[in-house]
């Protein structure tokens, strides 16, 4: 991520955040099979976590340890998921079953995964770039001390 793309997540921290809850809140309180968004909400609102916790990145010495254990820790968590959502998919078109229409609830909860799936991504991304910013920056601050 570029640096303009980074301050824009911190600096939208609080409307992520806030989506987030109402995305998940509505998915909660409406009738079962009605709601839908519980899964990307909660990545949101995760989202939005992360650029909170990334508030003064340009200038903490020490904010890329926090991010690199984001990444170390989410990377693999949303490889993993990644993988799962695309192998539901592989196996099914490879299983040579007859063909059964999709429910609204099986396409409610794959769309509701996939935006899930991009957000989660986004928020690795972010880790990463502010492990590297982050590292860069100070390095070079510290240096000249």
């Amino acid at each position: 991520m570029t640096e303009s793309q980074i301050d824009r997540i911190v600096v939208l921290r609080s409307r992520l955040i806030v989506g987030g809850l109402l995305l998940v809140g509505q998915a909660l309180a409406l009738p079962r099979g009605w709601g839908c968004g519980g899964i990307s909400g909660f990545m949101i609102f995760s989202l939005g976590i992360y650029g909170a916790c990334f508030q003064k990145w340009k200038t903490d010495p020490g904010t890329w340890m926090l991010a690199l254990l984001f990444t170390v820790t989410l990377g693999p968590c949303a490889a993993y998921f990644e993988y799962l959502h695309w192998q539901s998919v592989v196996v099914a078109l490879r299983a040579n079953q007859v063909r059964r229409v999709a429910t609204w609830d099986q396409i409610r909860i794959s769309v509701d995964a996939a935006v899930g799936l991009i957000f989660l991504s986004s928020a690795v991304r972010l880790a990463a770039s502010v492990a590297v910013e982050n590292w860069r920056r100070t390095r070079v601050i510290t240096r000249k001390t």
